[in-house]
């Protein structure tokens, strides 16, 4: 017998009991969405924290600070320190980040330093990759030819005081009043770095303090030539801080060394190490560790997140295999059933000399048509509940939480919702494949009962 006539029988005998094999299919439709639309879950869960974790942080940025051992011989994060990190495997770039200590010395500006920054953050970038840093400008240009030029945080204008309002009223709190301005306009003004000096012998007058009567001494000019977002994943800089050149940095690092008397730094306060791949991220950190620095990646929260998630998706893929598992016991017992009723169909077959094997073809065949049915209509169903579960957490009141449910966790960054559930065409394919694997795996039994049915004993039931 040829494929096609195996076929042709196939279909009539399913055909000829239409009401037994609607419900057998159903049973594999009922199985089939339930692993599709289980493991979707899980999917939209690892999604979700995916998503998350890229909001709280650069997936692929490994930073390396010094080591806190005070032995003589501990490797320095210096020059060749940074080199090394470059030439590591699967490193892109190994970024310089360097904090300048102002000491005594304060950011002034205005005139007659009016507005005072006693507590700056200021990080030295090589000029090549500031870039690289993934900072956003949102006004002006990065530093390019003059001297000394700087980037502003978004909010660094609200880091100073102004000397000539009394004490609780000289500063302006941008997290309580978003709208308020500040005293001191950051944009397109320059800034000094000044040394304070000793007090004016007269006494200040009304509402004045006595900040306001002091003598400065200006040690150098910086220029803001651009204004950052703030993203702190980049670094807290770009909200209230300033950047400028390395090469600049170290140049008025040594002119406070000559007032403070500080001591020459011997390595620098961090590095910033970008990776090619997620993947490559602990294997190149475990290099860095080993070479004597201290790192922090996303890594750590990554893996035991995607962990859970993957244990949470086996464990609802689990739940659905068993769905599916039933209607495989639904398949074999319909194929049981229908072996006894063709009894006499299967010993004539024998006696006109059909081979042994075109017969366990043909329930071989059955089996699969039926789990192919089931698995084909669950795969559509389990794209529409999928939508209709989408659809309802984004239109509900708190969709936003049953996304955040969805991911086993809070979205803390506020970075926009999530789909509770994701079929994607793998899902799908392996779902269909299973589901015949399944039907063929359930008929193999009966179809073997089938063959060893003697021709004899057959044709006279």
């Amino acid at each position: 017998m040829s494929f096609f006539d195996i076929m042709q029988m196939c279909i009539r005998n399913l055909y000829r009991r239409k009401g037994r094999t609607a419900l057998t299919v159903s049973g594999v439709i009922i199985g089939c969405c339930a692993i599709v639309i289980m493991v979707s879950l899980g999917i939209g869960m690892k999604q979700a924290q995916d998503q998350m974790l890229a909001q709280m942080g650069n997936l692929t940025r490994i930073t390396v600070t010094p080591s806190p051992a005070k032995d003589a011989h501990k490797t320095l994060l210096d020059k060749k320190a940074v080199k090394q990190m470059g030439q590591l495997p699967d490193v892109t770039s190994a970024i310089v980040k360097n904090t300048l200590d102002l000491g005594e010395l304060q950011l002034t500006a205005g005139e007659k330093n009016r507005f005072q920054n006693a507590s700056a953050t200021i990080i030295g970038i090589p000029e090549k990759d500031l870039e690289k840093m993934g900072y956003t400008l949102t006004d002006g240009k990065y530093p390019k030819n003059r001297a000394f030029e700087v980037l502003a945080g978004q909010h660094f204008a609200y880091q100073f005081t102004d000397s000539r309002r009394p004490e609780g009223k000289n500063v302006v709190d941008y997290w309580d009043n978003e709208d308020a301005k500040p005293f001191f306009k950051a944009m397109g003004t320059e800034l000094s770095v000044a040394e304070k000096k000793q007090k004016k012998t007269s006494e200040p007058g009304e509402n004045q303090t006595a900040s306001s009567v002091a003598e400065w001494k200006e040690i150098q000019k910086l220029k803001i030539v651009g204004q950052l977002k703030e993203n702190y994943d980049a670094g807290e800089e770009t909200g209230s801080g300033l950047i400028m050149r390395l090469s600049d940095m170290e140049k008025l690092q040594k002119q406070i060394q000559k007032i403070s008397g500080q001591k020459k730094a011997k390595e620098y306060s961090q590095v910033v190490v970008n990776v090619k791949d997620i993947k490559s991220v602990e294997q190149v950190e475990n290099m860095v560790r080993q070479m004597g620095f201290q790192t922090y990646s996303m890594e750590s929260i990554r893996k035991p997140m995607e962990k859970d998630a993957r244990q949470k998706q086996m464990m609802l893929g689990g739940l659905g295999a068993i769905s599916l598992l039933v209607a495989a016991i639904g398949i074999a017992n319909t194929m049981i059933m229908s072996i006894t009723e063709r009894t006499r169909e299967i010993g004539i077959m024998k006696a006109v000399g059909c081979f042994l094997g075109d017969i366990r073809k043909e329930f071989l065949l059955e089996a699969a048509v039926i789990g192919f049915l089931g698995g084909s209509i669950g795969i559509l169903l389990s794209y529409l509940v999928s939508w209709l579960m989408n659809h309802i957490s984004s239109l509900a009141p708190g969709g936003g939480d049953m996304d955040m449910m969805a991911a086993g966790g809070m979205d803390m960054m506020g970075g926009g919702s999530t789909v509770m559930s994701v079929i994607p065409l793998w899902l799908a394919g392996f779902a269909l494949l299973f589901s015949v694997f399944m039907g063929v795996a359930a008929g193999y039994y009966p179809a073997n009962k089938a063959v060893k049915i003697s021709a004899l004993e057959a044709m006279k039931s």
